[in-house]
């Protein structure tokens, strides 16, 4: 029996996979808030902490859920510090954390954050659906006779939403060896040979007139396939040229191994950052320990903590 049909709570409201730590930005329904029971029943003080704690819910797992522990609930409203709770926590708890459902799985769950939590998500799943969508319309250009379909979004939800699989390609004609990844691709032995032709591309084939079906890969094919075609199909995607595509990804993989190139372009594939190129680079290196990866939340924290810093110096300037 499950935990909801044993005492009578909830199942939870998102997702376990609903992750929305790399958005920035929540959505706040204006006209919704001004005219809440929240705003016109609570003190001001609880209606800043109950804010706080839809901010620290967004990007919580998963989004739009807190833990059901007070200590972690003062601490995300503004009233712990030091692992001592105010004492003034006691007047505002009760607005603070008006609306919230403890759900079968122990947590609290906002019913409209977690709305506006499985909105975004949904949005966040149907871009890499995009994404998938045009990589199988990109290799069925490249390849003649591919033909692989191309998933509705529900079809590809229902597969459990893959991304980056080896598709199928036509037998070769004869007319030319097939082409396999190379182990150091940044390098070529005379500059333009191979540049724009492919180079790189992992295929498979049979004989010709065999009629069956494309041998199956090792688990390092798909790996070294993955990363060619959901690589530098991100890049081409921001104008890089492909031969440049090729070579800027053979030079990851030469620096810092398969795994370790595969994980970024993952990551990547999740993120969809303005710079390609230099996300893939900086997250290989700190996944090797070379520099820390690349946080777009403690970026907008430093650029706010900087923005306040540079408005009270002015204030004080004006002030003296």
């Amino acid at each position: 029996m499950k935990p909801d049909q044993q005492d009578g709570r909830p199942a939870p409201f998102t997702s376990p996979e609903c992750d929305l730590r790399d958005f920035a930005f929540m959505p706040l329904d204006v006209a919704r808030l001004r005219d809440s029971e929240l705003a016109s029943s609570e003190t001001p003080e609880s209606c800043w902490a109950a804010v706080l704690l839809w901010c620290a819910s967004w990007h919580q797992l998963p989004a739009g859920s807190i833990p059901n522990e007070d200590m972690w609930i003062a601490k995300a409203a503004g009233y712990a510090l030091r692992g001592k709770i105010d004492k003034s926590w006691k007047t505002v708890r009760a607005g603070a954390l008006r609306g919230w459902v403890e759900c079968s799985d122990g947590r609290l769950y906002h019913p409209v954050v977690c709305e506006k939590a499985r909105e975004s998500w949904k949005a966040k799943l149907r871009q890499r659906w995009n994404t998938e969508c045009g990589r199988i319309k990109k290799h069925n250009e490249r390849h003649a006779g591919a033909n692989v379909p191309k998933p509705s979004f529900e079809e590809w939800m229902s597969q459990g939403c893959p991304q980056g699989q080896p598709l199928f390609v036509p037998s070769d004609t004869g007319d030319s060896p097939p082409v396999h990844p190379p182990n150091v691709p940044g390098e070529t032995p005379s500059k333009g040979q191979g540049e724009g032709q492919g180079q790189g591309e992992l295929t498979t084939s049979v004989p010709d007139g065999t009629g069956g079906p494309p041998p199956a890969l090792t688990p390092e094919q798909m790996t070294k396939m993955e990363i060619w075609h959901a690589g530098k199909a991100m890049l081409e995607a921001q104008g890089m040229a492909k031969a440049v595509c090729g070579s800027f990804i053979g030079k990851l993989c030469k620096d810092y191994g398969d795994q370790i190139v595969l994980e970024a372009v993952r990551a990547a594939a999740v993120k969809q950052p303005a710079d390609a190129a230099e996300y893939l680079k900086a997250t290989c290196q700190g996944i090797a320990g070379q520099r820390p990866r690349p946080n777009r939340q403690e970026a907008l924290e430093h650029s706010n903590r900087s923005a306040a810093e540079q408005a009270a110096a002015e204030i004080t300037g004006g002030t003296s």
